[in-house]
């Protein structure tokens, strides 16, 4: 894979991610702000009440001034300007916070004018779990010489949280999926990684090949001029034919990785009916197959792009066909509303529906089980199908019982 999709992928996901984990985030502490607002109000009209009762219970005045204060997150106080009696608050709290719902644990206790310190009352449990909240024992004071009561919510935040509900759901599910992405993106480079070895080890390979081949080559042509029988000649004539046979599959690696790094040389009008003159010529008188051509174009028909790869995707079909194909190979070539088709024909086995977009993968062979009666390294239609796309062209593949039928198209033709 080529290193820009890959940034633009990383960078793309990386971004998305980093979103949805801001909204989500943002979404949560909305919703926990909202919460703990209803919370507030909620207790705040609890205690106005239980103000209200203690006073007409005592037969005295109500305070004429809100008497309500919230001195921290999860800490209340209320004024009642009388002395309180602690059985009578311990009831009518239990009974106001019942009714608006509140479910969170809290301890309460009374201020004492003449001590000058709070009376600690007692720790109620509203969920009856014992052990879920711990009670604290003690209330701070203030500093004046009220009447009042505190009321403390030592398990408020804990509360509200596990209160939202759906909100905790999507939390999870973003949790999931930035661990799966995390997981997806190490997999992706990792891969890469892999990739970019193996195409380094194939190309310093093939590199490294190409010097000792030649040098066989060479010597294998000087051993059969100056073989003097005709076993050493036969046995040279074989060396060359292997030799010339392990090149063509050395070249056909060089050119892939030339095309997988995205190089091309220079773009030039390619005269395509000189150029299947001179690759078809070895096709032509192949024993037991019958060859049938038809060009129908001009010396001066001509598209755009790298005349060894045109004519090296043009040679693998064909080859293709030899190999694949029974007793019938057939070229056509045309071109129409400025698109020039060049169709390779066979009929050799129907190639399965499933198979006709894998065969153009990068070493993939179609299984056969243990028949191995095809020699390659399953480059030819990868080097195809690149070697298309490297000219804005594209290959396709028809196949039937009878007949199997490779398409290139170009577009531009002149």
């Amino acid at each position: 894979m080529k290193n820009t999709p890959i940034r633009f992928l990383v960078v793309l996901g990386t971004l998305s991610m980093v979103a949805i984990l801001v909204v989500q985030v943002y979404w949560v502490s909305e919703a926990i702000n909202k919460q703990e607002e209803q919370f507030n109000r909620s207790v705040q009209m609890a205690l106005r009440n239980v103000v209200e009762s203690l006073c007409e219970l005592n037969g005295n005045d109500i305070p004429s001034s809100d008497p309500i204060d919230q001195l921290s997150n999860n800490y209340f106080i209320a004024r009642t300007n009388y002395k309180i009696d602690l059985s009578s608050l311990d009831y009518l709290l239990k009974a106001e916070l019942q009714k608006r719902g509140i479910a969170q644990d809290y301890e309460y206790g009374v201020y004492d004018c003449q001590t000058d310190r709070m009376v600690y009352g007692d720790f109620v449990s509203m969920q009856d779990q014992n052990g879920k909240t711990k009670p604290t024992g003690k209330l701070p004071k203030l500093i004046n010489d009220e009447y009042y009561f505190g009321i403390y919510f030592p398990g408020k935040t804990a509360g509200i949280v596990s209160s939202l509900g759906i909100w905790q759901l999507t939390s999870l599910l973003t949790l999931l999926i930035l661990i799966f992405f995390t997981y997806a993106l190490f997999v992706i480079l990792k891969q890469k990684r892999l990739s970019e070895i193996q195409r380094d080890f194939i190309n310093n390979m093939t590199h490294e090949f190409k010097t000792p081949l030649a040098t066989l080559q060479v010597s294998a042509e000087v051993l059969e001029n100056e073989a003097s029988g005709e076993r050493q000649k036969k046995y040279a004539r074989i060396m060359r034919s292997e030799l010339g046979r392990l090149d063509k599959h050395v070249h056909q690696l060089l050119e892939t990785s030339v095309l997988d790094y995205g190089k091309s040389k220079a773009v030039v009008p390619i005269r395509v009916k000189a150029v299947l003159d001179r690759v078809v010529e070895p096709f032509r008188a192949l024993p037991g197959i019958q060859w049938n051509e038809k060009i129908n174009l001009t010396d001066e028909c001509t598209i755009s792009g790298d005349p060894a790869i045109f004519e090296t995707i043009v040679f693998n079909l064909l080859d293709n066909a030899a190999k694949y194909g029974e007793s019938l190979i057939r070229l056509t070539a045309s071109k129409e509303a400025g698109l020039l088709e060049v169709k390779v024909s066979n009929d050799g086995r129907e190639i399965p529906r499933k198979e006709r977009t894998r065969i153009f993968r990068k070493f993939y062979r179609i299984h056969q089980g243990d028949l191995h009666d095809v020699k390659g390294f399953g480059l030819g239609l990868y080097f195809v199908r690149q070697g298309a796309r490297s000219m804005h062209g594209k290959v396709t593949v028809v196949s039937s019982p009878d007949l199997t039928t490779f398409t290139l198209t170009f577009p531009k033709a002149s």
